[in-house]
């Protein structure tokens, strides 16, 4: 699979390269050498550090559409002007992209996620560029493996490069005692990395992409590693898969958010297993593939619905958000894909990555897209719950008297922290008659341009502040005693010792020692249990769940974050020599979406009293 080039045909490669792909190798020219000028400049001094970043983030996303629209354009043989034309509407749209983009101190999650799209979309563009409008099926997967190759190669390459001079930059620095600056070692890794990389892989693009369709050589090790790595390891999540969905089936419950990723895994390693021994499916020895292929996208049915079961309980129960927009977009993807190969009867796998560039681009913008669906559903979801609770009146808000806390406080903390992350609160504003930019530059009194956003919306409509305490698929909790209540009874107990432990049910398990007088008791905490040992015997356990649960419930309004009088955190228990009792100071953990409790830290004072 690997061939090393003569010294000849690498140079000849690489004049080529450069006259072939001229702004996709400036592009990557300039990024690296805005990425080694910002490594050797001071970020505070620097007032225009921002737009470097952002200009690098062009230069990205113009080197692969530059590539991608070079492709086209020598696929159809286009003369320099229709060339220059496209050449020049790319560059257009890259520089529109700068002026779009935020400066880069002020990216959120949604910036962030849109030029990660942007990225997707742009290569899947390069892996087919060549072959819009044109079937030529082989072609199209020839080609895609050289790239494939190339990009292995070139990764290769670099990282030998890399590590050897950079092992002679430090033979020098610790030989010659020649003082080598750290920052050399990055400029080195941009070097290689930005301009060598990219260089040596378009040297290596294919040329004549049509002529592949005549090529029928095949690699045998791609076969082995298909047929005996990745098609059973695709069995193996198959059977898992569906076990799970004949457990859901029969306990009659709704699967678990977590399934949809490893759906989503599985089907991705399969369609890729395909894809892989598309060349050679039709060969009489190989008439297995066809069976395997036809019954693998038959198979997918089943789990599309358990897919869409799973991202239908969270979104009824939270809403969407950009996070199960895709897995939507993606359980709709794999539907349609599975149809099409099992019902069309010309199969062409330029399908696939077509159909993804297609949704990378249009879920990255408008109404329709990522963001804007989920900043809609949040801010409904939102709007219901303060209407509810009265703080939401015709469309306008009404600060909440007394502080509203407790489960439903909880929610709405959520998602003003979400929209604080993503969105911003450009879509609630109206509901406010203060203006919410305004309080934002009050609040920032010291100058440092941090300002809790969170907290200020929150408490304009009388709402506590959990958010700390809220997760995906979950919420922790914290439980602790008065801070002035550190005094404790001691009468009627000869021993006194602290301790703090942690759940250890992922780790080798750590025995924390409690002494008292010439004697020594263990105490280790595994999966929510408290387990007390006595010369390596187990003397009780002690399972803290319903405990807390308790607690809980009789502090149920300080949702999250409970401070608790210290007498309702002492919990005494007997054992065939000994009287204990933990006076506990902090319990902390997780509660999940099915209520359930798993507790990770405890810290407690424990008396003990010989019988």
């Amino acid at each position: 699979m690997f061939k090393l080039p003569s010294l000849q045909s690498f140079s000849t490669e690489s004049i080529s390269a450069i006259k072939r792909f001229p702004l996709s190798l400036l592009s990557s020219v300039i990024a690296s050498a805005i990425a080694i000028y910002l490594m050797h400049s001071d970020y505070e001094k620097l007032n225009y550090v921002n737009y470097l970043w952002k200009v690098i983030m062009c230069c990205y996303l113009g080197l692969n559409l530059f590539l991608a629209t070079e492709l086209y354009s020598e696929s159809k043989g286009q003369s320099g002007f229709k060339r220059l034309l496209i050449q020049v509407l790319a560059l257009t749209l890259i520089v529109c992209y700068y002026f779009v983009l935020p400066d880069f101190k002020d990216f959120g999650l949604e910036d962030t996620a849109r030029f990660v799209l942007f990225v997707v979309g742009l290569h899947l563009l390069v892996s087919f560029a060549p072959f819009i409008n044109v079937r030529h099926t082989n072609a199209f997967w020839q080609y895609n493996k050289s790239l494939f190759i190339r990009f292995l190669t070139s990764g290769l390459y670099t990282g030998v490069l890399y590590l050897g001079l950079a092992l002679a930059l430090l033979a020098i620095d610790k030989l010659f005692k020649v003082e080598i600056n750290s920052k050399y070692y990055a400029d080195l890794w941009w070097f290689l990395a930005g301009i060598f990389n990219t260089w040596f892989f378009l040297a290596g693009v294919p040329k004549q992409t049509q002529a592949l369709e005549g090529i029928i050589d095949y690699p045998k090790g791609l076969k082995v590693f298909t047929q005996f790595v990745l098609l059973p390891l695709v069995t193996i999540y198959l059977f898992i898969l569906y076990a799970y969905g004949a457990k859901i089936a029969i306990a009659m419950e709704l699967p678990r958010g977590w399934v949809s990723y490893l759906v989503i895994g599985f089907s991705i390693a399969g369609i890729l297993s395909l894809l892989l021994i598309w060349p050679i499916k039709d060969r009489e020895e190989n008439s297995w593939i066809k069976i395997v292929d036809r019954w693998f996208y038959i198979a997918l049915y089943p789990l599309i619905i358990l897919l869409g079961l799973a991202v239908f309980k969270r979104v009824s129960q939270y809403g969407i958000t950009e996070n199960r927009y895709f897995i939507l977009v993606i359980a709709l993807w794999l539907l349609i894909v599975a149809s099409y190969f099992l019902l069309s009867k010309n199969k062409n796998i330029k399908v696939i990555p077509v159909s993804l560039c297609i949704i990378a681009f249009l879920s990255s913008f408008g109404p329709w897209g990522a963001f804007s669906v989920s900043e809609r559903s949040q801010i409904r979801r939102l709007g219901k719950l303060i209407a509810a609770e009265k703080i939401l009146i015709d469309s306008r808000i009404k600060k909440a008297s007394p502080v509203l806390k407790g489960e439903r406080a909880e929610k709405i903390s959520s998602i003003i922290s979400y929209l604080d992350k993503t969105h911003g609160f450009n879509g609630i504003k109206p509901w406010f008659s203060q203006d919410l930019d305004s309080i934002f530059v009050s609040k920032d009194t010291t100058g440092s341009n941090y300002i809790n956003k969170n907290e200020i919306v929150l408490e304009l409509m009388g709402v506590e502040n959990y958010v700390s305490y809220s997760r995906e698929g979950g919420r922790d909790f914290y439980i602790h005693s008065h801070y002035d209540q550190t005094t404790i009874n001691v009468k009627g107990f000869d021993y006194y010792n602290e301790f703090n432990v942690y759940n250890s049910a992922n780790s080798s398990n750590y025995k924390t020692p409690v002494a008292f007088d010439n004697d020594t008791l263990f105490v280790e905490f595994v999966n929510n249990k408290l387990k007390l040992l006595n010369d390596d015997k187990e003397t009780n356990n002690v399972d803290l769940v319903d405990f807390v649960r308790i607690l809980k419930k009789n502090n149920a309004e300080s949702y999250g974050n409970y401070t608790i009088d210290s007498k309702q955190l002492l919990y005494p228990f007997e054992t065939d020599s000994l009287s204990i009792q933990f006076n506990f100071t902090v319990i902390s953990g997780v509660i999940d979406e099915n209520d359930s409790i798993n507790i990770n830290n405890i810290a407690a004072k424990i008396l003990i009293k010989r019988k």
